[in-house]
């Protein structure tokens, strides 16, 4: 049975996939975390029943002044409030992953 709650993985950097809004919101306001997310080139194609995939490109400013080249692979779902995203996947392209 598929997990039902919000996943984060950003497991290209090194650690675990983050599960559940609160857990989200905790990892995304800790001190390292990037200062900034910007998201282009977003291509949503269908997928089975109410929910669609996404992908898109990011650029994130980290701490220090560096920048992060992601592409985001999501999984959204149609919820009572509307469309929400299940899951995110980052695949780094720049710098070079790890």
């Amino acid at each position: 049975m598929p997990h039902r709650g919000a996943v984060w993985d950003g497991s290209v950097f090194g650690g675990d996939p983050v599960v559940g809004l609160d857990a989200i919101a905790t990892f995304m306001n800790a001190p390292g975390h990037a200062k900034a997310h910007h998201t282009t080139n977003i291509v949503v194609s269908e997928g089975p029943g109410d929910e669609v995939r996404a992908r898109s490109k990011g650029l994130s400013l980290l701490e220090g002044g560096g920048i992060a080249s992601v592409v985001y692979a999501d999984d959204l779902r149609r919820t009572d409030d509307g469309w929400r995203i299940s899951r995110r996947v980052i695949h780094l392209t720049w710098p070079h992953p790890f």
